[in-house]
């Protein structure tokens, strides 16, 4: 069977823009050293949600990718995981110190994947992506981030929008309301500091949220979004050789209090509804959305024309870490022009 490969790229913008941004090209068995391409298949931008990692979606692009190859008409040429340059933690840590303290809105998260995209044959990827038929996956803070792109400039072509369990509402609407209070309490109560990976992973394995991942997706969130403590560098006795999150809880709960996701990305969706094929997948458990904050993005008195409304059945807002395959599936229907199933109201 095959295996999914990597390349890894960092591109440094600055001075233009303060944060260096990292990305991962996946393909199965060999990713194209050039930016050689048939022209007919599809490349696929992945922008993940807060608090996750770019190697996030492994699991989700391997079991895809696995799918496509037994499909004769459809070709995935390639799939690029951008990471938001908050979870760089440690290469962009003086940086989002000295410039995002108190504040992670959605829209930088837009404007590094865009420059990524734009970059041209000569930095970061070596790829010249206008010439790709790309096909735009976000999930979550990723979704709001993807639609929030449609500002900037050059224009990133995308064919296709998916958007998972998208973190996009409306402001002041209570359901809004209520969701933003519990990610921010749990954001400020979740454990973020343990002695080793290992103690890590057992404790993680047990907590109400992380019990439910699928073991793969937490074996991912182990190597990649953890770091060795910051204070790790003091000299004995005052060392602690522990590790903690890559994203820190004062980051992630500035994510959450940005009007971007009510007010500038819901706009944005909309707009892009009209315009694009933009298809929308929930999970079936409602622990961060509630069915009415779901049905404003299918309210088409307001201009919100989603093409199609899917689900993942027994996930919630985590879909992707929770059930990776699914989602892939899903993804793959989309890509197929297959029709959305019609669920009950849930």
């Amino acid at each position: 069977m095959s295996k999914l490969v990597s390349q890894h790229f960092v591109l440094d913008p600055r001075p233009d823009y303060p944060l260096q941004i990292t990305a991962k090209r996946y393909a199965l068995d060999k990713p194209t050293q050039n930016d050689g391409h048939s022209g007919q298949g599809l490349t696929l931008i992945l922008l993940h949600a807060t608090g996750a990692h770019k190697e996030v979606w492994e699991i989700t692009v391997l079991s895809l990718l696995q799918r496509v190859q037994n499909i004769k008409g459809i070709q995935i040429e390639d799939v690029f995981s951008i990471e938001s340059p908050r979870e760089s933690a440690i290469l962009n840590e003086k940086e989002l110190k000295e410039h995002y303290s108190e504040q992670w809105p959605p829209r930088e998260y837009a404007k590094a994947a865009h420059i990524f995209l734009t970059a041209g044959v000569d930095k970061g990827a070596r790829v010249d992506f206008s010439r790709r038929r790309l096909v735009g996956i976000g999930h979550s803070v990723g979704a709001s981030a993807m639609f929030l792109m449609k500002e900037l400039n050059p224009i990133v072509n995308f064919e296709i929008f998916i958007a998972i369990e998208p973190g996009i509402s409306l402001k002041g609407n209570r359901h809004t309301n209520v969701a933003s209070q519990a990610l921010t309490a749990w954001t400020w109560l979740r454990p973020d500091v343990w002695t080793s990976r290992k103690s890590a992973k057992k404790s993680l394995q047990s907590s109400p949220v992380h019990s439910m991942w699928d073991t793969r997706v937490l074996d991912l969130f182990i190597e990649y979004g953890l770091r060795t403590h910051h204070a790790a560098k003091y000299d004995p006795p005052f060392t602690f050789n522990g590790v903690t999150t890559a994203s820190t809880k004062e980051m992630e709960a500035a994510s959450y209090r940005s009007d971007e996701l009510v007010v500038d990305s819901l706009t944005a969706y909309a707009e892009v509804t009209q315009r694009k094929p933009v298809h929308v997948i929930w999970g079936t458990i409602n622990d961060v959305k509630s069915p009415e904050t779901r049905d404003l993005l299918s309210d088409t008195s307001a201009g919100r024309k989603p093409a199609s409304v899917r689900f993942v059945k027994n996930a919630g807002h985590l879909v992707v870490q929770q059930r990776p395959e699914a989602v892939a599936e899903k993804i793959l229907d989309v890509i197929l022009g297959k029709p959305a199933e019609v669920i009950s109201k849930l």
